[in-house]
């Protein structure tokens, strides 16, 4: 992304995405000099033309920065996901110890409002590493993930289910896209996404819709 309010015909690199490119080549800096073991000012330098060589000769495709990151959000981004799983390890442990039968699974959709592409894959994998529950699909213009849930067979399952969703998408946006801090980028990074009909959706074999009206418009609300 570049800041246009500079001199025209020559757009001025913005100050995020400077920062960025910065951190990460330090950040290959940092693992130059573990591969190497010894702290040393020749290996130090060693490793930084190595990274600016990486970035320059084999750059990855630009994703646009614009949000700010903030540290005590984030600190707590973490910790309350460290909390879930930890919780979400018992409730599996509990469902495969206890006198019952199976709990019943279901595909449950649930809204992730992020703005970032980026950010968004974060949080699907967040969801990912929590037991109990994996996104099996994303549609990133709706802005949904559809999440394999194993335990929802009740009411208050599925309340706690959208609850969690919710919860990490809260702090998110409070770690990384505050509305006072998000800059819109002229040529965003648009992710590729599958085109498919509703009614194909709903005629997938074996599988039973069951009502949840936090489903968006034109998509199955449910699936188990």
């Amino acid at each position: 992304m570049y800041d246009t309010t500079g001199t025209p015909g020559r757009p001025r690199l913005d100050a995020r995405v400077a920062g960025s490119r910065m951190f990460m080549s330090l950040w290959l800096t940092f693992a130059w000099v573990m591969l190497w073991g010894t702290l040393e000012i020749g290996t130090i330098a060693a490793g930084f033309l190595v990274a600016l060589t990486v970035m320059l000769l084999l750059p990855l495709p630009r994703v646009p920065v614009e949000g700010l990151v903030r540290p005590i959000s984030t600190i707590w981004l973490l910790i309350v996901i460290a909390y879930f799983l930890v919780r979400s390890s018992l409730q599996v442990a509990w469902l495969s110890v206890r006198p019952a039968p199976p709990p019943r699974a279901a595909v449950l959709p649930a809204p992730m409002r992020l703005k970032s592409d980026f950010c968004l894959a974060l949080a699907v994998n967040t969801l990912n590493l929590m037991p109990g529950g994996i996104v099996v699909r994303v549609d990133p213009l709706a802005r949904y993930v559809y999440v394999h849930v194993l335990d929802a067979g009740s009411d208050a399952a599925i309340e706690r289910f959208h609850t969690q969703v919710a919860t990490i998408e809260r702090l998110y946006v409070r770690a990384f896209e505050r509305p006072e801090d998000w800059r819109h980028s002229p040529a965003p990074y648009i992710a590729p996404t599958e085109e498919y009909e509703g009614e194909e959706f709903r005629d997938t074999p074996a599988q039973e819709t069951i009502p949840d009206r936090r489903g968006p418009a034109g998509h199955e609300e449910g699936i188990r």
